[in-house]
Parts: C-alpha cells; structure tokens; sequence
C-alpha cells in the first residue's frame, strides 16, 4: 500500500540535492538509495517523480565527474559545471523551485502555514522556469490552499481561480477542479457570502457524483451541510450531514469524525443535549479511530462547555491547543460559540470574555499577513 507523503520524500530529494552539491558521496549514495525506497511506498504525484529525475541526473553527472569510468572521459571542471548548471542556470533554478515547493507542502502538512508561505514563495521566484501549465495550476493550488487556511480570502481566491482555470480543460484532472470549486467556495464562505458560495459546493457535489468517487461525494455532501448550517437553515443542513455519514461508512472516511462533529455541535447549540451528546460520543471514537488530534480538540471544548460545568477557566483552558496558525480560525469560531452560550445562560460578564477571545483570534489571524513578507 502506497502511503507515503510526497511532501516528505521531496523534502528527502532536498536533502540529497545539499549532499551532491558539497560533494559527500557517503550521504548522496545513502540519500539516493533511501530516496528511490520511499518512491515505491509513495502515494502517485509526477512533481516529485519530476524531481527525482533532475535530482538522478545531477548525482549521476557528479559521480562521473569525481569516478570517471574507463569506457568515459574524464569531464573538465568547466564542463561537469556547464551541464550540472544547464543553460543560463534553467536546470539548477528548476531544482531550487522543487526544493522550495516540497519544503511548503512538508511544512503546510504539518499545520506550519506561515513557514509553508515562505518556502512557497521563495518557489514562486522560479516559476518561470516550470513549462508544464499543470505544474503551475498545482503550484497556484497549493498557494491558494495555504492562503485559505490563513484567512486570505482574496489572495487564495486569486491563486485558486488561476488554478481552476487551467484544471477545468483537463478533462483527467476533475479531482483538481472539484477541490478548486471547494476552496473557492470556503473562501466565500469566510467572508459570509453564503448564497455565493452555495453554487460552486453543489457544483462540486455533482461532479463528485458523476465521476462516482465516494470519499470526494462525502466530502461534498459535508461542506454542502455546513454551508446550510451557516445560512441558519437546520434542517436542511442536518439532512446533508447524515447524507455524508451514510456515504462515508461505505469508504470509512475520516470525514465521518467532522460529519458527528458537526451535528453535536448544531444539536448542543439548539439545547438537544441528548442527541448533542449521542452525536459527541460518536465523533470522540472516530476521532480516536483516526488519531485526529485537531477533532480531539474541537471535542474537549464541547465536553468541557455543554457536557460539563461550562467554567470559564475550564472552557478557555479546552481552547489552549488552538492557538497556533492552524488552530486560530477554529478558536475565532468556538470563542463566539462560547460568547452565544453565555448570552442564553444570562451569563454576561463570560460571554463578553469570549467575544473578546474571538476578538483576539482575528487579530492572530491577521497578523499572518506581516509574520510571512520576506
């Protein structure tokens, strides 16, 4: 089974690459080995296959230059230079793009948005140098991935619409265009447009459902729902999310912990504390099922605010593990949980408290945009 993330075996090319520059062939002959392991186990992604095909040919290069065979010429130290550099330095501006583009995805898995934006920018120095209009609608992807995540909202929507204008004339990568349609819709949805963001999840949905991938159909059915839930309409929305859970139980999809997630929460926040709690229940196993740290979080803040005694110290302690760059946004939205859940309790001087911590997430949420400028 395939299932090693690409990211860290670019990251693992990288490293190989530093090696063959300095000329350590111990580590770049232990580097490549380990390198062409990971490829085996790694899930399907041509920009690291891409890489590693540079990266063979700059090792392979550097090898006969310092161990040239019999049946090869020595090569002159101008001309081991003029092929690993290539013309006008195209080859070693390409390498240095891919470095820089693995470096943010590894960083972007990992929830480091900040330092992902970082290396993703250093990459788009050397787009140029990348030909192929896939490769660049994946680099204008992930940009708009990380940017959303940030609360962007402009900048990933500019980055996304770059991305789907070129995925939505390949009729192989409808995979692509469906995220793209999400992400566009997600940025929408952040800044309240919901009535805007509806058409491109449905969109979304139906061409998951043509193309008759489960995991992408739950997906789509879980953001429809949401979508419904922010427009304040219930019952529709609680009719998607079962609709998800009933197609995830089909592929076990991780996203079955979200959909429980989900109706707990809509369910505690309609005081239905029976079936508030029945939901939790489920959503605590499949988080623990899928060691989904994040949802674990998520859950100890519903036990701690609508299962147990709402403390307030309690309730801000359960909210401590979100205050990073990939937990604010979901402090900002259960801080005005926690504020709306005071106010029916009449609890007013709690419920200014956590006004003022979404208050504070926001601001976190802004900052990025001064913490990223290089």
């Amino acid at each position: 089974m395939k299932g090693v993330p690409s990211a860290s075996v670019g990251v693992k090319i990288s490293e190989w690459y530093d090696a063959v520059n300095q000329f350590d062939v111990k580590t770049a002959v232990k580097l490549k080995r380990q390198v062409e392991e990971l490829l085996e186990q790694m899930e399907e992604d041509q920009n690291v296959l891409i890489y590693y095909q540079l990266m063979k040919f700059r090792h392979d290069l550097a090898m006969n230059y310092l161990f040239p065979s019999e049946a090869s010429k020595p090569l002159e130290k101008w001309e081991y230079l003029k092929k690993s550099e290539g013309k006008g330095q195209k080859l070693t501006r390409l390498m240095e793009y891919y470095a820089n583009f693995f470096d943010g995805m590894n960083h972007f898995a990992e929830g480091d948005y900040i330092n992902a934006i970082k290396s993703y920018r250093q990459a788009e120095k050397k787009l140029n140098r990348v030909v192929d209009k896939i490769e660049q609608a994946e680099f204008f992807y992930k940009m708009a991935e990380v940017y959303y995540h940030m609360k962007q909202t402009q900048v990933s929507l500019y980055y996304v619409n770059l991305a789907y204008d070129i995925y939505k004339k390949q009729d192989t990568y409808i995979v692509r265009s469906i995220q793209c349609l999400t992400v566009i819709a997600g940025n929408y949805i952040d800044l309240l447009a919901y009535e805007k963001a509806l058409p491109y999840l449905k969109k979304a949905l139906l061409n998951a459902e043509e193309f008759n991938n489960k995991p992408m159909i739950t997906k789509g059915l879980l953001n429809v729902g949401c979508c419904y839930n922010a427009m304040d309409e219930k019952t529709v929305a609680i009719a998607y999310f079962r609709r998800a859970i009933k197609v995830g139980k089909e592929t076990d999809a991780k996203e079955l912990t979200q959909a429980y997630y989900e109706l707990a929460l809509l369910h505690f926040k309609q005081d239905e504390k029976i079936e508030g709690q029945e939901f939790y229940e489920k959503a605590l196993e499949s988080a623990h099922h899928y060691k989904d740290d994040l949802f674990l979080f998520l859950l100890k803040f519903l036990k701690v605010l609508f299962i147990e005694s709402a403390n307030r110290s309690d309730v801000l302690e359960s909210l401590n593990n979100l205050k990073n760059s990939r937990g604010y946004p979901y402090l900002e939205e259960l801080a005005l949980v926690a504020a709306e859940f005071y106010t029916r309790k009449e609890r007013m001087a709690d419920s200014v408290f956590f006004y003022e911590e979404m208050v504070l997430a926001q601001k976190q949420i802004q900052r990025g945009d001064f913490l990223y400028e290089t």
